[in-house]
């Protein structure tokens, strides 16, 4: 009778434990992947590498299933080649002292196939800054003809400018010749603060605390965890382990909206809340995130737009090769830029041409630009109302449409003589005195179209 049971009793184990093995077999890319995200946002220095990880075909066929009635010709096949060989290398260290940014640093490098086209670091409170113009000058001919106007205009060559002060012109002369620039950026806030108080009397209402950088890495991390459904291991590679997470959308947004506001002070946390979308706008919805892990580290992620659509085709893949930390220093001999300088400079110069332009009876202007600043015509305060109308639609979450004008006119009051901004069915007509153009509003407020006369 002892031997039945033993065996029985066997038996139960081994099922049991068979069981058991399927479930840690199931648990474990979860695990292993919760390890690795955990290391990789404990580590308070590293790097990544971003980029398109689709082919030409593959992204214009999304683009076109994404928005049908788009025209194709936007961008190039040149020029989107160029934009699936380019890449951004960002490395960054947030130093030993997590509540102070003094020793934080970064750096944002551009690449455009084998042109670094430039590079932005960040030590402390100072940014720093430089591009190979000549390089991205070659590489976009069309670039040629603005760089030479700017130098031009710096020094008055161009017939119409007045010549930039000396601390304006020596910076961005040097950027030009694809020298390190660098501005303090804690000086540049404290002049802005103090503005604004001079302005209003009272306090500039600036937070200048820091972001928390760490708190909000960590509501992130958090965040993905919380919304990673279940994960799935394909197969391995040169890469590392292959781990397809699938992510909740809707559970990772709930996390982040309840997060973000206590990341910040008063005011700030109010606006923080109320411009957050509800969690009833985010789709409800699980998509593939997949990522390669490799001795326990976390290598690779990649993540296909398309899915955001329905029905799409083609990829749009977005990749992120994780790096090693780096020494990031202060570069070399950089030139001074003060932003105060350059916003003084210009306000005094639109000022100026301001307080001098002449009008005749019609109300046009008389002999073009009279004194030390220029002053704006039709063309160009048509594009700043196309930039106004889609900001104005975008906070509001509609479409650029003339129905905004309204609300932005009034900005425009005074800023030339003469000028009558109305609408035209769904056309913008601008008139300074004579000077007449007609706008029909972009989608992106990014350059509408602009053809002179009336609409």
């Amino acid at each position: 009778m002892r031997l039945p049971r033993l065996l029985a009793g066997g038996a139960v184990v081994a099922v049991v434990t068979g069981t058991a093995a399927c479930g840690v077999q199931a648990l474990e890319p979860k695990i292993a992947l919760r390890h690795a995200f955990s290391d990789f946002t404990a580590n308070r220095s590293g790097a990544l590498e971003l980029s398109i990880a689709s082919s030409t075909d593959e992204v214009m066929a999304f683009a076109q299933s994404a928005d049908p009635g788009s025209s194709t010709s936007v961008m190039s096949d040149e020029d989107l080649d160029t934009l699936l060989s380019s890449s951004l290398d960002v490395a960054y260290d947030l130093g030993d002292d997590r509540k102070s940014e003094t020793d934080d640093s970064s750096s944002v490098l551009v690449r455009l196939d084998d042109l670094v086209a430039g590079e932005l670091r960040s030590v402390g409170r100072t940014l720093y800054a430089r591009a190979d113009v000549d390089g991205l000058a070659k590489r976009f001919p069309d670039m040629q003809q603005g760089l030479d106007e700017v130098r031009n205009g710096l020094t008055g060559g161009d017939g119409v400018s007045e010549p930039a002060p000396a601390e304006v012109v020596e910076p961005v002369t040097a950027f030009l010749d694809g020298e390190w620039v660098s501005v303090d950026v804690a000086a540049y806030l404290k002049q802005l603060e103090e503005m604004a108080a001079g302005q209003d009397g009272g306090a500039a209402g600036l937070d200048m605390s820091d972001y928390a950088s760490d708190e909000m890495r960590d509501l992130l991390g958090s965040a993905l965890e919380d919304a990673v459904t279940t994960v799935e291991r394909r197969e391995d590679d040169e890469i590392g382990d292959h781990l397809v997470a699938k992510v909740d959308l809707r559970k990772a947004y709930t996390k982040l909206r309840s997060g973000l506001p206590a990341l910040f002070d008063g005011e700030q946390a109010d606006v923080m809340e109320q411009q957050l979308p509800p969690v009833s706008e985010v789709p409800d919805k699980q998509i593939d995130v997949s990522f390669w892990v490799r001795d326990g580290e976390l290598k690779r992620a990649e993540l296909d737009v398309a899915q955001f659509v329905d029905d799409a085709a083609g990829s749009f893949v977005l990749r992120a090769d994780v790096g090693s930390g780096r020494d990031i220093s202060a570069p070399d001999g950089a030139v001074g830029f003060d932003l105060g300088a350059l916003m003084t400079a210009g306000m005094s110069a639109y000022q100026a041409g301001d307080e001098a332009y002449a009008v005749g009876e019609d109300g046009a202007p008389v002999g073009g630009v009279v004194g030390d600043g220029p002053q704006p015509d039709a063309h160009m305060i048509a594009t700043w109302v196309d930039m106004d109308i889609a900001g104005m639609a975008g906070s509001e979450g509609g479409q650029p449409s003339v129905s905004f004008l309204p609300e932005v006119t009034p900005g425009y009051e005074g800023t030339a003589p003469g000028l009558s901004i109305t609408s035209v069915g769904e056309r913008v007509q601008v008139a300074v005195g004579q000077d007449v153009v007609c706008l029909t509003l972009s989608p992106d407020g990014m350059g509408g179209n602009i053809t002179e006369g009336p609409c």
